[in-house]
C-alpha cells in the first residue's frame, strides 16, 4: 500500500516535468515549421513525447489511450536509370524527395493537431492536477520545519508553531492520498484530447470536420499565396533576361519557372479539388539534317545541331500563348495574393495571438518576473496597441481574447469563399484557350487512336497465335487421327479404338482451348448477364476473397462493359500476383454519365503505372474512350484503383 502511494507521488512529479517538457516542444514545433528545414526532426521528437503519454496514461493511469495505426512514410522509388521520382520531378539522390514525402505524410497525419494541443495544453489544464501532491507535501513539510525549529515569529497568517507540526504531517499525508487520483485525472486528460476522431463527442458533432475544412481552407490560401509570390519572383528573372538577353536565356528560365506554376497547378487541385490542366504545347523532334547536312529551324539554317536545337527552343517558348499567359498571371498574382493571406493573418492574430497570450505567457514573464520583480501583464499584445493608441487604454485587457476570437470566427469564415476566388482567378489565367483545348484534343485522339491500332493489331496477332499453336494443331491432330482411323477399323479394331479415344481427346482439348479463346476477347457471361454478374464470376474462381458491390440501372454499350471487364480484371491480377492482398473489394456505379469502378486491396501498395506494363496497357484501353485511371497506392498500402469511363445509359 505505502509502496503504490509512495510510487503514484513519484509519478506525479515525472508527469509534471513531461508536461513542462511538452510544452517548450510546442514552442519549438510552431519555430520549426516556420523555419521549414528542422521541422521533421522536431516533428518526430513530439510524435515520441505524445507516445509517451499514452503509454503513461495507460500503465500509471489505468486509462488506455487508442492509438490511431498509420504505415510509415513513403519511400521513393528508384527508377530503371538511378533516379528517383516524386510528384512528376526527378532527384538524383533519394533525400530530398524522401523529406518532402515524409513532410506531406506527417502534415496529413489526423492526430498532428491534437497531439500539439496536448503538448501545450497540458501544463496549464490536465497537468495541473499532477501539482497536487507536490505542493501539498511540500507545504507540509514547510509546516513541520516550523514547527520543529519553534519559530517565535512566525509568517503573518501561518498557525502557532504547537500546531505547525501536526498540520503539515496532514498535509504530507493528504499530497500522498490524493497522488493516485491525480494519476488518473492526468490520464483522462489525456485520453480525452488524444483519443481518435470518432470517441470524441467534439467530432462526433460534426464541428471538429466543419472546423478543421474551413482552417485548412485559410492556411491553403496562404500556401497558394506564398508560391505566387515565388512565382512572381520568377517573373521578376524573366522580365530580365528578356531586356538584358532579348529572351535568348528565357529557355533556360522557364525551367524553373514552369515548374513553379505546375506545382501550384498541383497544389491547386490536391488542396481545393480544382484541376488547372496544363496548356503547354509538346515539345518539338529535334530537327534532322537536311541533304546538305545543315539543321533548318524555321527560316534559319544551322551548322551546329545543338546550336539549332537552342534556337528551335527559343521559337517554341516565346510562340506558345501559353507563355505569356504564365507571365502574366505571375505578374499580377500579389496583387490577389494579399486576399490569400487575410484569413490566416486573422486567425493567427486573433487566435494565436489575442487569445493565446496567456498560454504564451508565463514561458517567458514568469522567469522574467521572479528574476527582475517587474511583472509583465498577461495581456501584454493588448497593453501594446494601447501604448500605441492611448485612447483604447479604458477598454480592460482580457476583452482582447474575446476580440482574437471573433476574429479567428471571421478568418475562418472567409477563407472558403476566398480560397474560390482565388482559384477562378487562377483559372483565367492559367486554363488553356479555346484554341489550345482543340490542338490538345486533336493530338490526344490521334495518340489513342494509333494506341487503339497497335493494341488492335497485337490481340489480332495473339488471337491468331493462339489458334495456330493451339486449336489449329489440336483439330490437325483430330484429322490425322481419322484419316489413320480408316485403316485401322478393320485391320486392329482395338488400335482402332485407342485412336477414337485419342481423337475424342484432342477435340476436346481444342474445344476448350476455342472457349479460353473467346472468353479472353469477350467472355459470353459478360454478353449475357452484365458487367456486374461478370466481375461476380470471376470473383468465385479467385484465389483471394473479392466482395462486388454495386448495381448498374441498365445494360452499357459492349465495348463499355468490355473496357471495365478487362481493366478490373487487371487491378485484381496486380492484387493477387504482385501486391501480396489478402481481400479485395470491386465497387460499380455509374453517375448518370460515367461508369466507375473501384478495385481496394489490402495489398503492400506501391502500384504505379508509369514502372509496369499491366496499368499502362490499362490507361491505353481506356483512352480510348476518354477514359481516366487514377491509382491512389501508398507503400505499405492500401491500393484504391479507380476506373472512369465516360458513357451515359442507353435510352
Amino acid at each position: 500500500m505505502l509502496r503504490r502511494y509512495g510510487l503514484a507521488f513519484v509519478r506525479n512529479l515525472a508527469l509534471a516535468g513531461l508536461g513542462l517538457l511538452g510544452m517548450l516542444m510546442s514552442v519549438l514545433l510552431v519555430a520549426a515549421a516556420t523555419l521549414v528545414v528542422p521541422y521533421l526532426p522536431a516533428a518526430r521528437a513530439g510524435k515520441r513525447l505524445t507516445d509517451l503519454g499514452r503509454r503513461l496514461a495507460g500503465r500509471w493511469g489505468g486509462v488506455p489511450v487508442p492509438v490511431e495505426h498509420r504505415p510509415g512514410p513513403p519511400v521513393p522509388q528508384r527508377r530503371a536509370d538511378g533516379w528517383y521520382v516524386h510528384e512528376k520531378e526527378l532527384y538524383r539522390s533519394p533525400r530530398l524527395p524522401a523529406y518532402l514525402m515524409e513532410l506531406t505524410w506527417r502534415g496529413e497525419d489526423p492526430a498532428l493537431l491534437r497531439e500539439w494541443v496536448w503538448l501545450h495544453l497540458t501544463p496549464f489544464v490536465g497537468g495541473l492536477g499532477t501539482l497536487v501532491p507536490p505542493v501539498l507535501a511540500g507545504a507540509g513539510i514547510g509546516l513541520g520545519a516550523l514547527g520543529l525549529t519553534g519559530g517565535t515569529a512566525p509568517v503573518v497568517g501561518s498557525p502557532p508553531p504547537v500546531l505547525a507540526l501536526p498540520l503539515g504531517l496532514a498535509l504530507v499525508v493528504l499530497g500522498v492520498t490524493v497522488a493516485p487520483l491525480a494519476l488518473r485525472l492526468h490520464a483522462r486528460w489525456t485520453r480525452l484530447l488524444l483519443q481518435p476522431p470518432e470517441r470524441s463527442w467534439w467530432h462526433r458533432s460534426g464541428l471538429a470536420g466543419w472546423t478543421r475544412r474551413r482552417s485548412s481552407a485559410a492556411w491553403h490560401a496562404a500556401g497558394l499565396a506564398g508560391l505566387g509570390f515565388a512565382a512572381f519572383g520568377g517573373f521578376l528573372l524573366n522580365l530580365v533576361t528578356l531586356m538584358v538577353g532579348l529572351g535568348w536565356l528565357a529557355p533556360q528560365v522557364s525551367r524553373v519557372t514552369r515548374p513553379l506554376v505546375s506545382r501550384y497547378r498541383r497544389y491547386g487541385h490536391r488542396w481545393a479539388g480544382v484541376t488547372i490542366p496544363e496548356p503547354y504545347r509538346p515539345y518539338p523532334e529535334p530537327p534532322r539534317p537536311e541533304e546538305d547536312g545543315r539543321y533548318r529551324v524555321g527560316r534559319t539554317l544551322y551548322d551546329d545541331r545543338a546550336a539549332a536545337i537552342r534556337g528551335q527552343a527559343y521559337g517554341w517558348l516565346l510562340t506558345d500563348p501559353a507563355f505569356w499567359r504564365d507571365q502574366l498571371w505571375m505578374a499580377t498574382n500579389p496583387l490577389v495574393g494579399l486576399l490569400g493571406l487575410v484569413p490566416a493573418a486573422l486567425v493567427s492574430v486573433g487566435l494565436f495571438g489575442l487569445v493565446g497570450q496567456p498560454l504564451w505567457w508565463w514561458p517567458w514573464a514568469v522567469p522574467l518576473g521572479l528574476v527582475t520583480g517587474e511583472w509583465v501583464t498577461p495581456w501584454y499584445i493588448w497593453y501594446g496597441v494601447t501604448y500605441a493608441v492611448p485612447d483604447l487604454a479604458g477598454i480592460p485587457g482580457w476583452t482582447s481574447a474575446l476580440l482574437g476570437l471573433a476574429m479567428a470566427c471571421l478568418g475562418v469564415l472567409l477563407a472558403p469563399a476566398l480560397l474560390r476566388l482565388r482559384l477562378r482567378y487562377d483559372r483565367l489565367l492559367l486554363v488553356p484557350t479555346r484554341s489550345a483545348e482543340l490542338t490538345s484534343r486533336v493530338r490526344q485522339l490521334t495518340e489513342t487512336r494509333a494506341d487503339a491500332v497497335d493494341t488492335q493489331a497485337a490481340e489480332l496477332r495473339r488471337i491468331e497465335r493462339d489458334l495456330h499453336d493451339g486449336a489449329q494443331a489440336r483439330l490437325i491432330a483430330v484429322g490425322l487421327s481419322l484419316a489413320g482411323l480408316e485403316r485401322l477399323i478393320e485391320e486392329d479394331p482395338s488400335a482402332a479404338q485407342a485412336m477414337v479415344a485419342q481423337a475424342r481427346l484432342a477435340s476436346a482439348t481444342a474445344l476448350t482451348e476455342l472457349r479460353d479463346l473467346v472468353r479472353g476477347i469477350h467472355p459470353p457471361v459478360l454478353a449475357e448477364r452484365g458487367l456486374p454478374d461478370a466481375l461476380r464470376a470471376v470473383a468465385l474462381d479467385s484465389p483471394v476473397p473479392v466482395r462486388v458491390t454495386g448495381e448498374l440501372p441498365g445494360r452499357l454499350d459492349p465495348p463499355v462493359e468490355s473496357a471495365g471487364y478487362f481493366c478490373a480484371l487487371e487491378a485484381l491480377a496486380n492484387a493477387t500476383r504482385h501486391g501480396g492482398a489478402s481481400k479485395v473489394e470491386i465497387d460499380i456505379t455509374h453517375t448518370g454519365t460515367v461508369l466507375r469502378v473501384t478495385i481496394t486491396d489490402d495489398g503492400r501498395g506501391g502500384a504505379d503505372p508509369d514502372r509496369g506494363t499491366g496499368l499502362r496497357g490499362v490507361q491505353r484501353r481506356l483512352g480510348a474512350f476518354d477514359g481516366v485511371l487514377k491509382v491512389h497506392s501508398p507503400a505499405g498500402g492500401p491500393t484504391t484503383v479507380t476506373v472512369e469511363i465516360p458513357c451515359p445509359l442507353p435510352e
